[in-house]
Protein backbone atom coordinates (compact mmCIF):
# COMPACT_ATOMS: atom_id res chain seq x y z
CA UNK A 1 0.00 0.00 0.00
CA UNK A 2 1.66 3.64 -1.34
CA UNK A 3 1.92 5.81 1.74
CA UNK A 4 0.50 8.57 -0.28
CA UNK A 5 -3.16 6.84 -0.22
CA UNK A 6 -5.86 8.81 1.03
CA UNK A 7 -9.15 7.98 1.92
CA UNK A 8 -12.07 9.95 2.85
CA UNK A 9 -14.24 8.67 6.58
CA UNK A 10 -17.11 10.09 8.21
CA UNK A 11 -16.16 10.71 11.75
CA UNK A 12 -17.32 13.09 14.41
CA UNK A 13 -15.28 14.90 16.88
CA UNK A 14 -16.49 12.59 19.65
CA UNK A 15 -14.52 9.39 18.61
CA UNK A 16 -15.30 5.62 20.04
CA UNK A 17 -12.24 3.93 20.43
CA UNK A 18 -11.59 0.62 21.94
CA UNK A 19 -8.40 -0.80 23.71
CA UNK A 20 -6.04 -1.77 20.91
CA UNK A 21 -8.51 -1.10 18.52
CA UNK A 22 -8.09 1.37 15.33
CA UNK A 23 -10.46 5.09 15.45
CA UNK A 24 -13.96 3.83 14.96
CA UNK A 25 -15.71 6.75 13.40
CA UNK A 26 -19.57 7.61 13.59
CA UNK A 27 -21.09 9.61 11.35
CA UNK A 28 -21.21 13.56 12.10
CA UNK A 29 -18.87 15.50 10.63
CA UNK A 30 -16.31 14.76 7.32
CA UNK A 31 -12.40 14.07 8.56
CA UNK A 32 -10.17 12.90 5.95
CA UNK A 33 -7.91 10.33 7.66
CA UNK A 34 -4.27 10.76 5.91
CA UNK A 35 -2.01 7.35 5.94
CA UNK A 36 0.82 9.21 4.71
CA UNK A 37 0.90 11.40 8.48
CA UNK A 38 3.40 10.26 10.87
CA UNK A 39 1.38 8.81 14.29
CA UNK A 40 3.03 10.61 17.25
CA UNK A 41 4.85 8.56 19.92
CA UNK A 42 4.52 9.26 23.52
CA UNK A 43 7.72 9.78 25.39
CA UNK A 44 5.73 9.70 28.81
CA UNK A 45 3.05 11.73 30.77
CA UNK A 46 3.47 13.30 34.46
CA UNK A 47 0.35 13.85 36.41
CA UNK A 48 -1.18 16.34 39.26
CA UNK A 49 -4.09 16.45 41.34
CA UNK A 50 -6.20 18.17 38.68
CA UNK A 51 -3.53 18.43 35.94
CA UNK A 52 -1.93 15.50 33.36
CA UNK A 53 1.38 16.87 31.11
CA UNK A 54 2.51 14.45 28.01
CA UNK A 55 5.53 14.86 25.61
CA UNK A 56 5.97 13.01 22.35
CA UNK A 57 9.00 12.77 19.97
CA UNK A 58 9.52 15.76 17.84
CA UNK A 59 8.28 15.05 14.21
CA UNK A 60 10.24 16.51 11.44
CA UNK A 61 7.94 15.37 8.82
CA UNK A 62 7.08 19.13 6.71
CA UNK A 63 3.80 17.80 5.92
CA UNK A 64 2.42 17.68 9.48
CA UNK A 65 0.74 21.43 11.12
CA UNK A 66 0.41 20.56 14.45
CA UNK A 67 -1.73 17.87 16.49
CA UNK A 68 -5.33 17.22 17.89
CA UNK A 69 -5.68 15.89 21.38
CA UNK A 70 -8.18 13.27 22.08
CA UNK A 71 -9.30 12.50 25.74
CA UNK A 72 -12.21 10.37 27.89
CA UNK A 73 -14.59 11.17 30.31
CA UNK A 74 -13.76 9.19 33.11
CA UNK A 75 -14.26 5.63 32.56
CA UNK A 76 -17.57 3.71 32.82
CA UNK A 77 -17.41 0.06 32.10
CA UNK A 78 -14.96 -1.36 29.63
CA UNK A 79 -15.45 1.16 26.79
CA UNK A 80 -13.76 4.61 26.31
CA UNK A 81 -14.99 7.15 24.63
CA UNK A 82 -12.94 10.37 23.78
CA UNK A 83 -13.53 13.32 22.52
CA UNK A 84 -11.51 16.06 20.77
CA UNK A 85 -10.44 18.92 23.55
CA UNK A 86 -7.43 20.35 21.48
CA UNK A 87 -5.61 21.21 18.21
CA UNK A 88 -2.47 22.87 18.70
CA UNK A 89 -1.48 24.44 15.32
CA UNK A 90 2.45 24.27 15.69
CA UNK A 91 4.02 21.06 14.05
CA UNK A 92 7.26 21.46 16.75
CA UNK A 93 5.52 21.14 19.82
CA UNK A 94 5.67 18.47 21.67
CA UNK A 95 4.53 19.24 24.90
CA UNK A 96 0.84 19.27 26.38
CA UNK A 97 -0.56 19.97 29.19
CA UNK A 98 -4.47 19.45 30.56
CA UNK A 99 -5.53 20.89 33.26
CA UNK A 100 -9.42 21.04 35.51
CA UNK A 101 -9.44 17.77 35.82
CA UNK A 102 -10.98 15.82 38.42
CA UNK A 103 -8.01 14.63 41.49
CA UNK A 104 -8.29 10.78 41.41
CA UNK A 105 -9.48 9.71 38.08
CA UNK A 106 -8.74 7.43 35.41
CA UNK A 107 -8.49 9.33 31.68
CA UNK A 108 -7.39 7.91 28.44
CA UNK A 109 -5.97 10.11 25.78
CA UNK A 110 -4.87 9.45 22.13
CA UNK A 111 -2.88 12.23 19.93
CA UNK A 112 -2.90 12.41 16.15
CA UNK A 113 -0.53 14.78 13.78
CA UNK A 114 -2.65 17.30 11.63
CA UNK A 115 -1.89 18.20 8.17
CA UNK A 116 -3.63 20.37 5.35
CA UNK A 117 -7.12 19.95 4.65
CA UNK A 118 -8.71 19.21 7.82
CA UNK A 119 -6.33 15.86 7.80
CA UNK A 120 -5.26 13.70 10.05
CA UNK A 121 -3.06 10.68 11.18
CA UNK A 122 -4.50 8.04 12.61
CA UNK A 123 -4.43 7.84 16.44
CA UNK A 124 -1.54 7.22 18.77
CA UNK A 125 -1.39 4.27 21.41
CA UNK A 126 -3.97 4.92 24.11
CA UNK A 127 -2.44 6.21 27.57
CA UNK A 128 -4.42 5.92 30.54
CA UNK A 129 -3.55 8.33 33.10
CA UNK A 130 -4.43 8.71 36.71
CA UNK A 131 -4.74 12.16 38.29
CA UNK A 132 -3.42 12.14 42.05
CA UNK A 133 -5.43 12.34 45.17
CA UNK A 134 -6.37 16.08 46.55
CA UNK A 135 -4.32 16.71 49.17
CA UNK A 136 -5.98 16.31 52.63
CA UNK A 137 -7.95 18.82 54.36
CA UNK A 138 -6.59 20.84 57.30
CA UNK A 139 -6.79 18.61 60.13
CA UNK A 140 -6.93 20.65 63.40
CA UNK A 141 -9.16 23.14 63.51
CA UNK A 142 -10.37 25.32 66.31
CA UNK A 143 -12.25 28.25 67.64
CA UNK A 144 -12.67 30.72 70.66
CA UNK A 145 -15.74 32.61 70.91
CA UNK A 146 -17.38 35.14 73.72
CA UNK A 147 -14.93 37.67 72.17
CA UNK A 148 -16.08 41.00 72.08
CA UNK A 149 -17.48 41.56 68.28
CA UNK A 150 -14.64 38.97 66.52
CA UNK A 151 -13.96 35.11 66.73
CA UNK A 152 -10.47 33.75 66.94
CA UNK A 153 -9.75 30.77 64.90
CA UNK A 154 -6.61 28.70 65.18
CA UNK A 155 -5.21 24.96 63.49
CA UNK A 156 -2.51 23.37 62.78
CA UNK A 157 -0.59 23.42 59.76
CA UNK A 158 -0.72 21.93 56.99
CA UNK A 159 2.34 19.30 56.55
CA UNK A 160 2.22 19.35 53.06
CA UNK A 161 5.16 21.67 51.14
CA UNK A 162 2.93 22.45 48.13
CA UNK A 163 0.52 24.84 50.44
CA UNK A 164 1.12 28.14 50.30
CA UNK A 165 -1.54 29.57 52.39
CA UNK A 166 -5.14 28.91 53.70
CA UNK A 167 -8.93 30.38 52.92
CA UNK A 168 -11.30 31.13 55.24
CA UNK A 169 -14.76 30.94 54.77
CA UNK A 170 -18.15 31.91 57.01
CA UNK A 171 -21.20 31.24 57.13
CA UNK A 172 -24.26 33.17 59.43
CA UNK A 173 -26.02 29.48 59.01
CA UNK A 174 -24.43 25.84 59.21
CA UNK A 175 -23.36 24.69 55.76
CA UNK A 176 -25.60 27.67 54.35
CA UNK A 177 -24.45 30.47 51.97
CA UNK A 178 -20.18 30.15 52.61
CA UNK A 179 -18.67 32.92 51.84
CA UNK A 180 -14.60 32.95 51.29
CA UNK A 181 -13.38 35.97 54.01
CA UNK A 182 -10.12 36.03 53.55
CA UNK A 183 -6.69 34.62 51.91
CA UNK A 184 -3.62 34.33 54.36
CA UNK A 185 -0.60 33.71 52.97
CA UNK A 186 1.91 31.44 54.09
CA UNK A 187 1.48 27.71 55.00
CA UNK A 188 3.01 28.34 58.60
CA UNK A 189 0.44 30.41 59.42
CA UNK A 190 -1.95 29.28 62.01
CA UNK A 191 -4.41 31.79 63.23
CA UNK A 192 -6.64 34.27 62.39
CA UNK A 193 -8.97 37.14 64.12
CA UNK A 194 -11.95 38.01 62.41
CA UNK A 195 -13.30 41.33 63.48
CA UNK A 196 -16.23 43.99 62.93
CA UNK A 197 -18.86 41.16 64.04
CA UNK A 198 -22.08 41.81 65.29
CA UNK A 199 -22.74 41.48 69.37
CA UNK A 200 -24.02 38.09 70.92
CA UNK A 201 -24.45 36.68 67.10
CA UNK A 202 -23.67 33.32 65.81
CA UNK A 203 -21.29 32.60 63.32
CA UNK A 204 -19.87 29.31 61.47
CA UNK A 205 -16.33 29.13 60.19
CA UNK A 206 -14.08 26.33 58.00
CA UNK A 207 -10.81 26.63 56.20
CA UNK A 208 -9.25 25.32 53.30
CA UNK A 209 -5.44 24.89 52.36
CA UNK A 210 -4.62 26.58 49.02
CA UNK A 211 -1.60 24.96 46.99
CA UNK A 212 0.96 27.23 45.60
CA UNK A 213 -1.24 26.74 41.96
CA UNK A 214 -4.71 27.91 43.63
CA UNK A 215 -5.79 24.77 44.23
CA UNK A 216 -7.43 24.39 47.37
CA UNK A 217 -8.21 21.37 49.33
CA UNK A 218 -11.46 20.03 50.89
CA UNK A 219 -12.99 22.10 53.28
CA UNK A 220 -11.97 21.72 57.06
CA UNK A 221 -14.49 20.74 59.79
CA UNK A 222 -16.70 23.45 60.61
CA UNK A 223 -16.29 25.73 63.97
CA UNK A 224 -19.07 27.61 65.51
CA UNK A 225 -18.36 30.60 67.56
CA UNK A 226 -20.58 33.06 69.57
CA UNK A 227 -19.70 36.54 70.00
CA UNK A 228 -19.64 38.44 74.00
CA UNK A 229 -22.86 39.40 73.93
CA UNK A 230 -23.50 43.06 75.20
CA UNK A 231 -24.14 43.91 78.95
CA UNK A 232 -27.79 43.50 79.91
CA UNK A 233 -29.45 46.67 80.55
CA UNK A 234 -29.06 48.72 83.56
CA UNK A 235 -32.09 48.31 85.86
CA UNK A 236 -34.31 50.57 88.23
CA UNK A 237 -33.08 53.81 87.79
CA UNK A 238 -34.59 56.92 90.05
CA UNK A 239 -34.07 60.26 90.32
CA UNK A 240 -34.68 62.75 92.87
CA UNK A 241 -36.84 65.87 92.68
CA UNK A 242 -36.41 66.99 96.20
CA UNK A 243 -32.50 68.01 96.65
CA UNK A 244 -31.79 71.76 96.98
CA UNK A 245 -29.26 72.57 93.61
CA UNK A 246 -29.03 68.40 93.33
CA UNK A 247 -30.17 65.45 91.58
CA UNK A 248 -29.21 61.92 93.21
CA UNK A 249 -29.32 59.07 90.91
CA UNK A 250 -29.47 55.33 92.26
CA UNK A 251 -29.47 52.31 89.80
CA UNK A 252 -29.18 48.68 90.62
CA UNK A 253 -25.43 46.81 90.12
CA UNK A 254 -24.87 45.10 86.97
CA UNK A 255 -24.60 41.42 87.62
CA UNK A 256 -21.83 41.59 84.90
CA UNK A 257 -18.99 39.21 85.93
CA UNK A 258 -16.01 41.47 84.43
CA UNK A 259 -17.95 45.20 84.86
CA UNK A 260 -15.65 47.78 84.49
CA UNK A 261 -17.30 50.85 84.91
CA UNK A 262 -20.65 52.50 84.58
CA UNK A 263 -21.56 55.21 82.09
CA UNK A 264 -24.26 58.40 82.62
CA UNK A 265 -25.46 59.83 79.78
CA UNK A 266 -27.46 63.35 80.47
CA UNK A 267 -29.71 65.08 78.48
CA UNK A 268 -32.11 68.69 78.73
CA UNK A 269 -35.13 66.71 76.37
CA UNK A 270 -36.87 63.55 77.47
CA UNK A 271 -36.75 62.41 73.31
CA UNK A 272 -33.67 64.59 73.18
CA UNK A 273 -29.76 63.42 72.67
CA UNK A 274 -28.32 61.93 75.25
CA UNK A 275 -24.53 63.11 75.95
CA UNK A 276 -21.52 61.66 77.74
CA UNK A 277 -21.16 63.04 81.11
CA UNK A 278 -19.68 61.28 83.50
CA UNK A 279 -17.41 57.59 84.47
CA UNK A 280 -17.91 56.36 87.79
CA UNK A 281 -17.67 53.03 89.52
CA UNK A 282 -20.30 53.15 92.18
CA UNK A 283 -24.14 52.80 91.75
CA UNK A 284 -24.93 56.13 93.07
CA UNK A 285 -24.46 59.87 91.74
CA UNK A 286 -25.09 63.30 92.82
CA UNK A 287 -25.62 65.70 89.43
CA UNK A 288 -25.01 69.63 91.25
CA UNK A 289 -27.08 71.93 89.62
CA UNK A 290 -26.53 75.65 89.47
CA UNK A 291 -30.22 76.85 89.41
CA UNK A 292 -33.43 75.47 91.72
CA UNK A 293 -35.74 73.55 89.75
CA UNK A 294 -33.56 72.65 86.99
CA UNK A 295 -34.30 69.45 85.60
CA UNK A 296 -32.32 66.63 83.20
CA UNK A 297 -33.07 63.45 81.94
CA UNK A 298 -30.47 60.68 82.85
CA UNK A 299 -29.51 56.95 80.89
CA UNK A 300 -27.11 54.44 82.86
CA UNK A 301 -25.16 52.17 81.21
CA UNK A 302 -22.41 49.14 82.28
CA UNK A 303 -19.13 48.54 80.68
CA UNK A 304 -16.93 45.29 80.68
CA UNK A 305 -13.78 44.78 80.23
CA UNK A 306 -13.44 44.54 76.72
CA UNK A 307 -15.16 48.19 76.54
CA UNK A 308 -18.95 46.96 75.06
CA UNK A 309 -21.55 48.79 76.71
CA UNK A 310 -25.17 47.67 77.43
CA UNK A 311 -28.06 49.82 75.77
CA UNK A 312 -29.26 52.80 76.69
CA UNK A 313 -32.87 52.60 78.29
CA UNK A 314 -36.05 53.29 76.20
CA UNK A 315 -36.75 56.03 77.93
CA UNK A 316 -34.54 58.39 80.14
CA UNK A 317 -35.12 59.14 84.01
CA UNK A 318 -36.13 62.51 84.97
CA UNK A 319 -34.42 64.32 87.49
CA UNK A 320 -34.81 67.97 88.43
CA UNK A 321 -33.62 69.99 91.53
CA UNK A 322 -35.64 71.21 94.06
CA UNK A 323 -37.73 74.41 92.63
CA UNK A 324 -38.18 77.37 94.39
CA UNK A 325 -40.76 77.85 96.86
CA UNK A 326 -43.89 79.52 95.57
CA UNK A 327 -44.49 83.53 95.50
CA UNK A 328 -46.32 84.86 98.47
CA UNK A 329 -49.37 87.05 97.59
CA UNK A 330 -49.73 90.83 98.76
CA UNK A 331 -53.16 91.51 99.51
CA UNK A 332 -53.31 94.86 101.86
CA UNK A 333 -50.72 97.51 102.20
CA UNK A 334 -50.30 101.05 103.32
CA UNK A 335 -48.31 103.90 105.12
CA UNK A 336 -48.66 106.89 107.52
CA UNK A 337 -47.25 108.66 109.75
CA UNK A 338 -46.65 105.81 111.95
CA UNK A 339 -45.13 103.44 109.62
CA UNK A 340 -46.14 101.00 106.24
CA UNK A 341 -48.17 98.23 107.09
CA UNK A 342 -47.88 95.29 104.75
CA UNK A 343 -49.95 91.97 104.72
CA UNK A 344 -50.07 89.07 102.88
CA UNK A 345 -50.67 85.17 102.13
CA UNK A 346 -49.06 81.86 102.18
CA UNK A 347 -50.12 78.78 100.32
CA UNK A 348 -46.89 77.13 100.26
CA UNK A 349 -46.34 74.50 103.70
CA UNK A 350 -42.88 74.95 102.36
CA UNK A 351 -41.97 78.66 103.55
CA UNK A 352 -40.92 78.95 107.10
CA UNK A 353 -39.61 82.40 107.09
CA UNK A 354 -39.88 85.98 104.86
CA UNK A 355 -37.60 88.46 104.23
CA UNK A 356 -38.91 91.85 102.99
CA UNK A 357 -36.84 94.18 100.91
CA UNK A 358 -37.65 97.95 100.85
CA UNK A 359 -35.93 100.33 98.53
CA UNK A 360 -36.09 103.97 99.60
CA UNK A 361 -35.63 106.42 96.74
CA UNK A 362 -34.61 109.62 97.69
CA UNK A 363 -34.17 111.20 93.84
CA UNK A 364 -34.21 110.17 90.42
CA UNK A 365 -30.50 108.60 91.06
CA UNK A 366 -30.61 108.21 94.61
CA UNK A 367 -31.93 104.91 96.19
CA UNK A 368 -31.02 102.41 98.74
CA UNK A 369 -32.52 99.27 99.39
CA UNK A 370 -32.48 97.29 102.81
CA UNK A 371 -34.11 93.43 103.61
CA UNK A 372 -35.38 92.90 106.82
CA UNK A 373 -35.22 88.92 107.36
CA UNK A 374 -36.37 86.07 109.93
CA UNK A 375 -39.64 87.49 109.18
CA UNK A 376 -42.43 84.50 110.79
CA UNK A 377 -45.94 86.09 110.66
CA UNK A 378 -47.63 87.12 107.38
CA UNK A 379 -47.13 90.84 108.25
CA UNK A 380 -44.96 93.71 108.85
CA UNK A 381 -44.77 97.00 110.53
CA UNK A 382 -41.86 99.52 109.07
CA UNK A 383 -42.10 102.98 111.51
CA UNK A 384 -38.93 104.17 109.84
CA UNK A 385 -40.75 105.88 107.34
CA UNK A 386 -40.78 109.96 106.39
CA UNK A 387 -43.36 112.09 104.70
CA UNK A 388 -42.60 112.74 100.73
CA UNK A 389 -40.12 110.06 100.40
CA UNK A 390 -40.80 106.93 97.83
CA UNK A 391 -40.86 103.05 99.40
CA UNK A 392 -40.96 100.08 97.33
CA UNK A 393 -41.75 97.08 99.10
CA UNK A 394 -41.44 93.45 97.64
CA UNK A 395 -41.58 90.00 99.71
CA UNK A 396 -39.83 86.78 99.38
CA UNK A 397 -40.55 83.32 100.86
CA UNK A 398 -38.07 81.06 102.03
CA UNK A 399 -38.11 77.46 103.15
CA UNK A 400 -35.98 75.19 105.52
CA UNK A 401 -32.82 74.62 102.67
CA UNK A 402 -32.44 78.16 102.39
CA UNK A 403 -34.38 78.61 98.96
CA UNK A 404 -35.88 82.04 97.94
CA UNK A 405 -38.65 81.88 96.19
CA UNK A 406 -39.05 85.14 93.34
CA UNK A 407 -39.95 88.43 95.20
CA UNK A 408 -43.67 89.68 94.81
CA UNK A 409 -44.06 92.50 92.37
CA UNK A 410 -43.01 96.46 93.71
CA UNK A 411 -45.56 97.46 96.11
CA UNK A 412 -45.27 101.85 96.05
CA UNK A 413 -46.48 103.39 98.72
CA UNK A 414 -46.10 107.17 99.88
CA UNK A 415 -47.75 109.53 101.69
CA UNK A 416 -47.66 113.59 101.86
CA UNK A 417 -47.35 115.59 105.33
CA UNK A 418 -50.42 117.34 106.16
Amino acid sequence: MQRSLQYTLSISLALSLFSGCALQPTVEKRVTIDLSLPVPSLNGSLTDVTSAAFEWKAIGDPNVTGYNVYRSHPAQGGQVTLTRIATLENRLTTHYLDKNLLPNTHYSYRFTSTGKNNSESNGSEMVTIATLPMIAQVSYFQSIGNMPRSAKLIWRPHPNARINGYAIDRSDARGVEWKEINVIEGRLNAEYIDTDLSDGETYYYRVRAITFDKLSTPPSEIVKVVTKRLPLEIKNLTATSDQPKLVNLKWEASPLADLNHYNIYRSTTKEGRYEYYVKLHGTTFSDKTTQDGESFYYQVTAVDNDGLESPLNSTGINGTSLGKPRTPVPYDSKISAKGADLQWTNDDPRIISYSVLKTTKNGFFDHTTTEFNNITETEVHDNAVKAGVSYIYQIIGMDKNGLRSLPTAEIKLQYEAK
